[in-house]
C-alpha cells in the first residue's frame, strides 16, 4: 500500500507582543525625558557647540587617545608575558607573576598615578647617564623629575595596572586553547617557542579580543584619572574653561560626547576585528 503523501501545515509564528511594547515604551520615554531637559534653560546649547570642536579640547582629545592607545598597546605585551609566567611550570615564577597581578590589579589607579608622579621621582632623586668606556654623557645630574613628566608617569601607572588585568584575560584565552592540538605539534617535534607563537597565543587572542576590546574602552575613561597630576586630558581641559566661565554642565556635556564618540569608534572597530579574526 503506497504510503500517504505528506501534508504540511503553514507555521504561524506568534506575535512577540511583550518585545513591541516594550520598544513602544522606550519610544515614547525617551522623549518625555529628554525634551524637559533640553526646554528647562539650564544648560546653553550654543556654549556646547561652541567648544565641542575648540582646538584646546580637541589637542585633549588627542592626548586621551594616544595615552590610551600607548597603555594599552604596552599593557598586551606585559601581560601576555605575565599570562605566560602564570601557567609556568615554574613555582617561583608562578608566584611573582601572581603577586605582580595582586599588587597592581588591588591597587586603585589613582594611587598608582600619584605614586609615580610625586613618590617614584624622590625615591630616584637624581639621574645621570653616560656611555660606558667614554667620555660622553648623555644626561648630567638632572632632576628625575624633568623626566617624569605627566604623561610619563601615566604612561607607567596605566600600563602597569592594565597589564594585571590584560595578563588575566590573556590567561583565560590561552587556557581555552585546547590541550590536544598543543600535544599533537609536541609529538610531531615542534619547538615548544614555535607552539606558544603560532598554535597557543595566534588562537587565544582571538579568544580574548572582546575582552580586549572592552579593556580598550575602559582605558580611555580611564586616562581621565590623570587629571589628578596635571596631564592634558579630555576632563582637565574641560574643568581649565569651567573654571573661567562656571559653564560646569555645558563642559562636561562637551567631555561626555567625546567619550561616547571614541568608545563608538572603538566598538564599531572591535566589531569589525571579531567579524574578520571570529574566535572558533
Amino acid at each position: 500500500m503506497p504510503s500517504p503523501d505528506p501534508v504540511y501545515f503553514p507555521v504561524r509564528r506568534p506575535r512577540p507582543w511583550g518585545q513591541i511594547l516594550q520598544a513602544c515604551a522606550v519610544i515614547v520615554a525617551v522623549p518625555l525625558i529628554v525634551l524637559p531637559f533640553l526646554r528647562s534653560g539650564v544648560f546653553d546649547l550654543g556654549t556646547v557647540g561652541r567648544y565641542l570642536f575648540g582646538p584646546t579640547i580637541l589637542e585633549a582629545v588627542w592626548g586621551t587617545l594616544s595615552l590610551a592607545t600607548l597603555s594599552t598597546a604596552l599593557a598586551i605585551v606585559l601581560g601576555t608575558g605575565v599570562a605566560l609566567l602564570r601557567i609556568s611550570g615554574n613555582a617561583v615564577l608562578r608566584a611573582a607573576a601572581a603577586g605582580f597581578v595582586f599588587v597592581f590589579r588591588g591597587t586603585p589607579m589613582l594611587v598608582q598615578l600619584l605614586i609615580w608622579f610625586y613618590a617614584v621621582p624622590r625615591v630616584i632623586g637624581r639621574v645621570s647617564l653616560s656611555i660606558p668606556f667614554t667620555d660622553v654623557v648623555l644626561i648630567e645630574d638632572q632632576a628625575a623629575s624633568v623626566f617624569f613628566t605627566p604623561f610619563v608617569a601615566g604612561l607607567f601607572a596605566l600600563t602597569l595596572a592594565e597589564s594585571a588585568y590584560m595578563a588575566e584575560v590573556i590567561r583565560s584565552g590561552i587556557q581555552g586553547v585546547d590541550q590536544g592540538q598543543r600535544d599533537a605539534a609536541r609529538a610531531l617535534g615542534v619547538p615548544s617557542g614555535k607552539i606558544t607563537r603560532q598554535i597557543v597565543l595566534a588562537q587565544a587572542f582571538r579568544i580574548v579580543m572582546p575582552a580586549v576590546g572592552n579593556q580598550y574602552i575602559l582605558m580611555i575613561k580611564n586616562t581621565s584619572l590623570a587629571y589628578a597630576i596635571g596631564y592634558s586630558e579630555i576632563l582637565l581641559s574641560v574643568s581649565r574653561v569651567y573654571y573661567t566661565n562656571f559653564k560646569y554642565l555645558e563642559l562636561l556635556l562637551v567631555a561626555a560626547f567625546w567619550y561616547l564618540l571614541l568608545t563608538a569608534l572603538i566598538t564599531v572597530l572591535q566589531h569589525v576585528l571579531e567579524r574578520k579574526f571570529p574566535a572558533r
